[in-house]
């Protein structure tokens, strides 16, 4: 996780349980606190493999996504690579973000979730999330 200008990214291969939710949510909140959160602010997530929660675990995420939406999130853009899975993931996602009332959008690649978030008036710097993307890809080698 890093953030870029107004814009927390996050690179991640799941899936996600207790543990892993709350580590996470120290994190972000740690981004969240660098933003300025008088301007419109956002989150680029790539999502790898299995990214799904347990019942549980949805349940600190909902929580979380409301309590982001309270303090000025604007949205949420959400790219899902290497998954067989993805229909499943966007649709444990959707019901979080359209609890918290936060805008949101599934789109099939980084530039596409920038170009989204810059659409929203999220300003997000184009070179350094290419780059963190770039670092923190957790794409599998398929080996065939």
């Amino acid at each position: 996780m890093s953030r870029s200008q107004q814009t927390i990214i996050f690179s991640a291969r799941g899936p996600w349980n207790d543990e892993t939710m709350i580590r996470g949510a120290k994190e972000m909140g740690q981004n969240i606190g660098q933003l300025d959160l008088s301007k419109p602010w956002g989150c680029l997530s790539c999502l790898y493999g299995e990214s799904l929660m347990p019942p549980s675990t949805f349940k600190a995420f909902a929580k979380h996504t409301k309590i982001r939406k309270s303090m000025g999130l604007t949205g949420l853009a959400v790219v899902i690579q290497d998954s067989d899975i993805a229909n499943t993931i966007q649709s444990q996602l959707t019901k979080a973000y359209q609890a918290a009332e936060v805008d949101f959008a599934f789109l099939s690649d980084i530039n596409s979730a920038i170009t989204w978030l810059s659409n929203i008036d999220v300003s997000i710097d184009t070179h350094q999330a290419n780059q963190f993307f770039q670092l923190h890809s957790f794409i599998r080698s398929r080996g065939y």
